[in-house]
């Protein structure tokens, strides 16, 4: 039986998982995720735009799955799958049990207008990877995570001269993106200029994200985007194919931003791998691989405007009343 949370699921997520898959997006990379939290957080709020989570509970066997919304956004992220209890003969298997719950969150997701749903995959998750295909997720691109495991092997100190975002660099921020972004891409995330804007500072938030952007205001070679969370920071880095050259200054200034010692992640799309050697040399090794998968929940329609005006159709007849001259009446 799939349902919403209820209090008793509460007191289930205390124990231990049979098993779960964790899809790392970069708030998750910095910020650990409990699911008991996230639970009374659904919970509370009830599963909309913000959060959502579906439930399974059959005979002392119990599953979920739990997506989380982006801000500012009509977007989420499958971010959590697990299952509890033994499994017993004859029962349908974790893979059968979070396909189901899968396909009632994408219910879910469309009763509360969500247009995206996201989920980022390790490729060593084929099992995982196939019950998104069977769902309609489409992979439209494939990214590497790598650790700062080492110190400057390159022995460079040369720091890139880069300002801190503002609201005027919001255009020429998704310009840079347009331009090192292949239209696959572009496509399926939809991405506009007011996306790249920085979120307001809030006390009860436990990350922080910080943006950089280097060149002119209308032209820029490069922008540096920074999560620090409790437990990592993440990097992701734009790079103007005229200056790649410069991305180790790039990621030099944005390790001189970080002042403490929680480790340092860096995030390269498949269509970024020129980026790859210059980042080794810096001291980033790969983690590993993840296959970004996207479900649009809208279908776009295009009708030409003019068609009504050219269409045939019944003109109301009205019949002109008959009025007599004076020398007809005569």
């Amino acid at each position: 039986m799939i349902l919403t949370v209820a209090p008793g699921d509460l007191w289930a997520l205390r124990r231990k998982p049979r098993s779960q898959v964790l899809l790392y997006n970069d708030l998750l990379l910095a910020q650990p995720h409990r699911p008991l939290w996230f639970s009374l957080r659904c919970l509370l709020q009830g599963s909309g735009r913000d959060c959502a989570m579906t439930v399974y509970r059959d005979r002392g066997r119990s599953a979920m799955v739990q997506s989380h919304g982006r801000s500012g956004r009509a977007e989420q992220d499958v971010i959590y799958m697990a299952a509890y209890g033994n499994r017993g003969p004859g029962t349908p298997s974790d893979s059968d049990i979070w396909f189901r719950l899968l396909d009632r969150l994408c219910v879910n997701a469309g009763n509360h207008s969500v247009q995206r749903l996201f989920a980022s995959i390790p490729d060593h998750h084929d099992d995982v990877r196939e019950i998104f295909r069977q769902l309609g997720f489409q992979v439209y691109t494939h990214r590497t995570l790598l650790q700062l495991s080492g110190p400057d092997w390159d022995q460079g100190t040369t720091l890139a001269p880069m300002r801190f975002q503002s609201r005027r660099d919001h255009w020429a921020i998704h310009k840079l993106y347009g331009a090192v972004t292949p239209h696959q891409v572009q496509y399926a995330e939809s991405r506009n200029a007011r996306s790249w804007a920085l979120p307001m500072a809030q006390r009860w938030v436990r990350h922080r994200r910080r943006a950089w952007v280097l060149g002119p205001d209308d032209n820029l070679s490069a922008y540096l985007h920074i999560v620090s969370g409790t437990a990592a920071h993440v990097m992701t880095v734009l790079m103007h194919p005229d200056a790649r050259a410069g991305v180790t200054d790039v990621l030099r200034f944005g390790l001189a931003q970080l002042h403490d010692n929680r480790p340092v992640c860096l995030a390269l799309r498949e269509y970024q791998e020129e980026l790859l050697a210059p980042a080794q040399d810096l001291g980033f090794q790969p983690l590993w691989e993840q296959s970004l998968l996207v479900k649009s929940m809208v279908v776009t329609v295009r009708r030409p405007m003019l068609i009504p005006a050219l269409e045939p159709s019944m003109e109301p007849r009205i019949t002109a009343p008959n009025i007599s001259t004076p020398r007809e009446d005569s």
